[in-house]
């Protein structure tokens, strides 16, 4: 796994916390936590880039935050059934 260039040495050793306690997960939910961690955090940014930027570029990511979420469900649904 590549290590994350964030600009807050703060937020940087955070994110690598949260992937820390993502290995912790049982093998078969890691990946569908990744995901919903990874869309709510695209949606984020999607939303803070609204603020300033073209809608055309916010609108991808929040469908691909969208697309992100659902896979997770339907990873999670999975292993649950």
């Amino acid at each position: 796994m590549q290590g994350i260039t964030v600009q807050s040495p703060v937020l940087g050793a955070q994110v690598q916390g949260l992937l820390r306690e993502l290995d912790d997960l049982p093998q078969e939910g890691k990946t569908s936590a990744a995901l919903a961690v990874a869309a709510s955090l695209l949606e984020y940014a999607a939303y803070e880039m609204a603020q300033s930027d073209e809608a055309r570029e916010v609108a991808r990511l929040i469908l691909l935050a969208a697309d992100m979420e659902r896979t997770a469900q339907e990873l999670r649904d999975k292993s649950q059934g």
